[in-house]
């Protein structure tokens, strides 16, 4: 006899409502930054109150959406380098992946926030989840450097700022240049890394 399937508990609909809600409000907030809660909850086909529940208001939201980019790019470069040591080959995984997480939140390819500028004094402060990608791909780039496959002549600064940045005028424009979603991240990848290669 077989047991009847478990049905999800509000624990996993509250993750997926999360999820949901927070895929919507990126790809609404990327076509209109000043678009309501109200326009967020009817295109992720939920009520207002069940957003407001989780997110007190539209920037809560942005917030939201720039902590959880770069939760799963550091989870991205965990996995990378569990899978293979090899710097440059982390990187390359990291770059491939992190155009699927702007592809994934297209808030990330219009806004400046996903890459401030380092002397900006206006900036908003960094997410706990952004410092440590930021410093995680730093690092990376340095040990690179260091084991000679990625160039010394360049601040190590340069390649993080690099990837962000190509990623987010690529993304931007690949409808327009009818570019396959799929290729962009390998693409990117090569582009940088063989400028970055020693």
């Amino acid at each position: 006899m077989t047991s009847p399937p478990r049905r999800r508990g509000p624990r996993s609909d509250a993750r997926a409502n999360d999820a949901l809600i927070l895929t919507t409000a990126a790809r609404v907030l990327a076509e209109d930054p000043h678009a309501s809660v109200q326009r967020i909850a009817d295109e992720a086909g939920l009520v207002r109150m069940t957003v407001y529940r989780r997110f007190r208001n539209r920037q809560a939201l942005r917030e939201a959406i720039f902590e959880t980019a770069a939760a799963e790019a550091q989870q991205a470069i965990t996995n990378a380098l569990d899978g293979d040591p090899d710097p440059r080959a982390a990187l390359r995984a990291l770059i491939i992946e992190m155009a699927a997480i702007i592809q994934r939140y297209p808030l990330l390819a219009v806004s400046s926030a996903w890459q401030p500028l380092p002397a900006d004094s206006h900036r908003p402060s960094p997410s706990p989840a952004s410092r440590r990608m930021h410093q995680t791909v730093f690092a990376l780039v340095k040990r690179g450097q260091q084991d000679g496959v990625l160039r010394r002549d360049l601040p190590p600064e340069l390649l993080p700022q690099a990837i962000t940045g190509t990623l987010h005028v690529v993304t931007r424009f690949a409808r327009s240049l009818r570019t396959d979603p799929a290729t962009i991240g390998p693409q990117v990848a090569d582009l940088l890394l063989d400028g970055f290669s020693a």
